[in-house]
């Protein structure tokens, strides 16, 4: 290999090598992977049942990305276990007694698990700790709950449609009293009376 060749190699390998780095920076800065380096603090939540959340959902405290969901496994025969990365940097503006639960991103967007609650007396949340969970109704027992609200409307209106039907058919004594006249002829000319012997005194 004459000398010529030797340096057109280096040259060639060396772009590369610029090349490679180059697009390995981009790749990190625009898809935010550095942080996938960074050292997290591990925490684990027991749920019910997860709702469709996901591993590598994101994680909000206070409107703030501060995590991804790291694994989500079985725990036992009715339980899911969902192990949780945090950000070392905000970890001190979470307290181990806080609570987790489960939304969507927007009206139709990802599922995502919210950090709330807490109080400023407790220490902060450790690698390793629990957090507890409140649990969100799903959708279908909203629908459930909706249905069954409608059905009690109706049964409702049917009710009030048929009492009033049988006040202005005359049936019991309210009934009697709005449709007979002479109830008011009487009570109308006992006024009357009364009026006419107040004035003669």
């Amino acid at each position: 290999m004459n000398e010529s060749s030797y340096k057109r190699y280096v040259i060639v390998g060396l772009f590369v090598f610029i090349g490679i780095s180059i697009l390995i920076t981009a790749i990190l800065l625009i898809g935010d992977l550095h942080k996938t380096f960074e050292q997290k603090v591990e925490v684990v939540s027991i749920f019910n049942d997860v709702a469709g959340l996901q591993k590598g959902n994101n994680v909000w405290l206070s409107g703030v990305k501060v995590g991804t969901i790291s694994d989500i496994a079985f725990n036992g025969k009715s339980k899911v276990k969902v192990k949780i990365l945090i950000d070392t940097e905000v970890q001190q503006y979470i307290p181990s007694n806080s609570k987790v639960k489960i939304t969507s991103d927007g009206f139709i967007g990802n599922k995502i698990l919210v950090i709330f609650g807490g109080t400023e007396n407790v220490q902060c949340l450790e690698n390793g700790d629990t957090l507890a969970i409140e649990e969100s109704h799903s959708s279908e027992e909203m629908l459930n709950t909706l249905r069954k609200s409608n059905d009690n409307v109706l049964a409702i209106t049917n009710d009030f449609r048929i009492l009033s039907k049988r006040l202005v058919d005359g049936e019991g004594t309210i009934g009697k009293l709005l449709n007979d006249n002479s109830v008011y002829t009487n009570i109308d000319t006992s006024v009357n009376t009364e009026l006419k012997l107040c004035n003669g005194c």
